[in-house]
């Protein structure tokens, strides 16, 4: 070893007291220990059945121990610790205090800590595996109160405060170990790996190198001295720590390959071995089909524990290999199982996701395991990670199964700080948005915690998409997740694919969401990507930006149409019922130029080719059409392609009528639904007649009312109020706007667009609509305006780009000076 490899100093335990013993007991073993008197015989350490025995035997012979004894004193805590202690040793350890056993344990340690690099390569990986498995103990079973004092002393020696291993004692035993490194032979160098990897960390030296990589090159030319379980622990080890090893792993699985016999190899060493190569991505494909043909070949399965079977569909589904027989062998087995109570929810997990990821979809298998899930009196051993992944592999392979993601749903919401992958996170409002399982409160929930995270930027592209895709597909809303998502979005937008561009700017465009500025960050990387885009992304892409309404010639040009016209094969209706609104959109909205006419016709036809289904809701407000003189006509096909629920003629006017149902809204608020928007948007400019919206909770509300009610409501909608009450009211504006405030309003003049506006005036060369909203205009008696009201004030602007002022007849007072008042606020004029 060379002078910069020197060994960092460490803490003597055994100098915190004086070498009295003040328990009668230890001063009992103490009179018949090596000092001072006839050597005794050393026992053997397998034969002592506690821990209270092992330290006091090996302190009282502590000086005639060898190293290899001391090394076996190591070896055999762990076994103990992992045991339940007999209870005959309980006045042992009544009797001995924790000073005492702290002294005793000490001496222990600082002997071997001193003597270390006297060890053999035997009595070096014996001692550190050996603290390895008790720092891996101690750090599973965490600290607990009222647990014994040997536990307790043996933390403050091998773990800091942290719970993470004492990195300069591991570090100066790793450095002992490269000065006999050469001497380590196939089991020995499998050992020590494997005890780094039991506590985790991987020593460095001075050169650069590492424990691992010094390991390997000693490994590498000696594997044909290795044995099964020398190759299932060197692998396992890796893996572990996250080393990969190119040079290393493939000699490994050539060697194995070329092994025509494993019956050596036990149930873990096979599941190891396929385990570390999926999971540190070490390609390998003869090693996965030479095992896969040992176990299938094998016979009963029956030897295999659930967390060997686990792991091992989870390497092949993880390192893409899909071995059908492997994975249907494995699969009947689970199956004819009497039970799963040996399966722990990391074997559920681990097995339904990797038969999900494989596309493997074996019904009888997924039954079994949620059956027995939902059979689990709690769910409370279910890590997030495992939960997470157990709706998706559901979701992803299509099988329906309410009862389990109730029951995942239920055990989510009461883990919610425990969530620590943005992954995981997404893959479960995912999995219930793609099963059509959406649990509102579970969503709610979620988007409250990760909103208030301010690790955003830990979600990856695919997670960000995925979650608003998840949101909108559920119609969950939620504007904080909206927005913090849209910002992490646009700041890795360069990151993004074309597929996750296509499902955020789609799940945005679906919640309503028409932010111009937000679209337009996307197109720059839309347009960039044009070319990789699936048949599902390009549709998205174009009916999200024909919602927003976000006009984009550097995207929507010829390579985008080129693109179309080259993969219009491989559209689905439902991308065509999409690429068709965006050509009404580009060729009768923007008089751009739109798809070739063979495209136009088949995405036509997907258009109109869903049958008309009329909702009793409808039916009711069609009825009341006809009872207020009116002839409706119901679901109309217009020349746009676009189905009007009815169209009825009121004073020589084309006015639809569109009876919005729950579908048109945003989950169970009030929200329109982008498609909603458009629709709206695009039959009053291509088609040219006035759409007004009765809405299914406004509808409801009148149900309970007389038919005069409901009929009112149609007349206010449709503008059919008494023409007497209007002219008064519109012959008082225009004497205020004409003799007070010197403007010469025009009455009742008819738009382009089609909507009447009753005044329209010229202020500082403006134009401005004046509308006079009567009691027909509002819900009721209240001062919430109705939708169609919403509606005129919303259109008039974009449409005809005038300004609409809406004036209130009970606000505009009773004299000349308040009326006049009253106009000039709301006209804006000094």
């Amino acid at each position: 070893m060379s002078s910069s490899d020197s060994h960092p100093s460490l803490k003597r335990y055994g100098d915190v007291r004086t070498n009295n013993l003040s328990n009668p007991l230890l001063i009992s073993c103490h009179a018949f220990s090596t000092r001072g008197g006839k050597r005794p015989r050393v026992p053997k350490m397998k034969d002592l059945h506690s821990l209270e025995e092992v330290i006091i035997s090996a302190y009282d012979h502590l000086d005639g121990m060898s190293r290899r004894d001391i090394s076996a004193v190591w070896a055999r805590i762990p076994q103990l610790m992992s045991k339940r202690q007999p209870r005959h040793q309980s006045n042992i350890s009544k009797e001995l205090s924790e000073e005492d056993m702290r002294y005793m344990l000490c001496k222990i340690f600082d002997n071997t800590v001193d003597a270390i690099e006297d060890c053999n390569m035997r009595e070096l990986t014996g001692t550190i595996l050996g603290m390895a498995k008790i720092v891996s103990i101690l750090h599973r079973q965490s600290k607990r109160r009222g647990e014994d004092s040997s536990r307790v002393i043996l933390r403050e020696q091998l773990l800091n405060k942290g719970m993470r291993p004492k990195i300069e004692l591991f570090q100066s035993f790793a450095h002992a170990s490269m000065d006999k490194l050469d001497e380590f032979d196939a089991r020995h160098l499998s050992n020590l790996a494997y005890a780094y990897a039991l506590i985790r960390y991987v020593p460095k030296f001075d050169d650069g190198s590492d424990l691992f990589d010094r390991i390997a090159i000693k490994a590498v030319a000696k594997t044909s001295d290795f044995s099964p379980q020398h190759f299932s622990n060197i692998i396992w080890s890796y893996a572990t720590v996250n080393k990969p090893n190119a040079i290393l792993f493939e000699e490994i699985g050539d060697k194995i390959v070329a092994l025509t016999n494993l019956e050596d190899f036990k149930p873990q060493s096979l599941s190891n071995t396929v385990w570390g190569y999926a999971k540190i991505d070490a390609s390998h494909p003869k090693l996965f089909e030479h095992l896969a043909n040992h176990i299938i070949n094998h016979g009963s399965l029956d030897g295999l524990k659930p967390q060997e079977l686990s792991n091992i569909v989870w390497a092949y589904s993880t390192a893409g290999i899909n071995h059908s027989k492997l994975f249907e062998k494995v699969a009947n087995h689970i199956v004819d199982s009497d039970s799963l109570h040996r399966f722990a929810p990391q074997a559920c997990s681990n097995i339904v996701w990797a038969y999900a990821t494989a596309d493997i979809r074996h019904e009888k298998l997924f039954e079994k395991v949620a059956s027995h899930i939902v059979g689990l009196d709690r769910v409370v051993r279910f890590e997030p990670q495992a939960l997470s992944n157990i709706v998706w592999a559901y979701a992803t392979a299509g099988i329906s199964h309410q009862a389990l993601f109730e029951k995942m749903a239920n055990a989510l919401l009461g883990k919610m700080d425990q969530f620590a992958y943005p992954q995981d996170f997404s893959n479960t409002v995912w999995a219930y948005a793609k099963a059509g399982a959406s649990n509102p409160k579970l969503f709610d929930k979620m988007a409250d915690q990760f909103v208030a995270l301010d690790n955003f930027h830990r979600f990856n592209p695919q997670a960000l998409s995925n979650t608003v895709w998840a949101y909108a597909t559920a119609q969950v809303p939620h504007s904080k997740l909206f927005e913090k998502v849209a910002e992490a979005a646009i700041q890795c937008k360069d990151k993004l694919t074309s597929q996750h561009i296509a499902n955020l700017l789609w799940a945005y465009a679906t919640m309503g969401t028409t932010d111009k500025q937000l679209f337009s960050s996307f197109v720059p990387a839309a347009a960039k990507l044009i070319d990789t885009c699936s048949n599902q992304d390009l549709a998205n892409i174009a009916w999200s930006c024909t919602v927003a309404n976000v006009d984009t010639p550097t995207l929507f040009n010829d390579a985008f149409i080129n693109e179309c016209v080259e993969k219009k094969d491989g559209f689905q209706n439902a991308a065509l019922f999409q690429l068709y609104q965006w050509h009404l959109w580009q060729k009768k909205e923007k008089s751009h130029a739109g798809l070739p006419q063979e495209l136009v016709d088949s995405c036509y036809d997907a258009f109109i080719s869903k049958d008309p289904t009329v909702s009793k809701l409808q039916g009711d407000v069609v009825a009341h059409l006809s009872s207020i003189g009116l002839d409706p006509k119901e679901e109309i096909l217009m020349g746009s392609g676009y189905r009007i629920d009815a169209l009825v003629q009121v004073n020589g006017k084309s006015i639809g009528v569109e009876v919005d149902g729950p579908s048109h809204f945003i989950g169970k608020g009030r929200s329109p639904m982008g498609s909603t928007i458009l629709k709206r948007r695009q039959v009053p400019s291509i088609d040219g007649v006035e759409l007004v919206s009765v809405p299914y909770w406004e509808w409801n509300e009148l149900l309970g009312k007389d038919k005069a009610k409901r009929q009112e409501y149609l007349r206010g909608l449709l503008g059919l109020s008494k023409r007497l009450h209007f002219d008064f009211d519109l012959l008082l504006i225009e004497i205020s706007l004409s003799l007070y405030i010197d403007l010469d309003p025009q009455e009742q003049v008819l738009r382009d667009r089609g909507y009447r506006i009753d005044a329209i005036v010229g202020i500082n060369r403006k134009i401005t609509g004046v509308k006079v909203d009567g009691p027909y205009h509002f819900i009721g008696r209240s001062k919430s305006p109705l939708a169609g009201t919403i509606l005129r004030r919303k259109q008039v602007p974009s449409i005809d780009c005038i300004e609409l002022v809406s004036v209130g007849m009970d606000k505009l007072g009773k004299t000349q000076t308040e009326q006049q008042e009253y106009l000039r606020k709301r006209l804006v004029l000094k």
